[in-house]
Parts: structure tokens; sequence; C-alpha cells
């Protein structure tokens, strides 16, 4: 994977939305337990790909801090 800082900033704001979203529905009293289910897992992948690309932005603000100090 290639991306910017400004794509991973990006990426990770969306995943927040989409999470807050999640939570919202979870709230949700009329949910039958299947969509619970589903809801809860797909929440659970959501957040294993944030903690993914927030290692991914890291990563880059660390080769960019390395790289201006040789400089």
């Amino acid at each position: 994977m290639n991306l910017s800082l400004k794509s991973i900033r990006f990426i990770l704001e969306a995943l927040d939305h989409y999470e807050r979203d999640h939570d919202r529905r979870l709230a949700d009293n009329t949910l039958s337990e299947d969509e619970i289910s589903d809801l809860t897992n797909d929440r659970q992948l959501l957040v294993a790909i944030k903690k993914d690309f927030e290692t991914y932005r890291d990563h880059l603000i660390q080769d960019r801090q390395h790289v201006s100090a040789e400089a």
C-alpha cells in the first residue's frame, strides 16, 4: 500500500464516521439478534481495519521524521 498522509487521514475520518454510525445503529432497540450480531461483527472488523491504517500512518510519520533528520 502506498498512500499519502492526507489520504490516510481522510480514510481514518471516514472509518470514524462509519464506526459512529454502527454505534448509532446498535443502539436501536428494534434490531433482531441476527442484525445485532452482523453489526457487531462488522464493527469489530472496522476497528481492526482502522487500527491497521493508524499503524500505517504512524510508520509514514516515522519515516518522514527519519528522512527529515537525515537531511
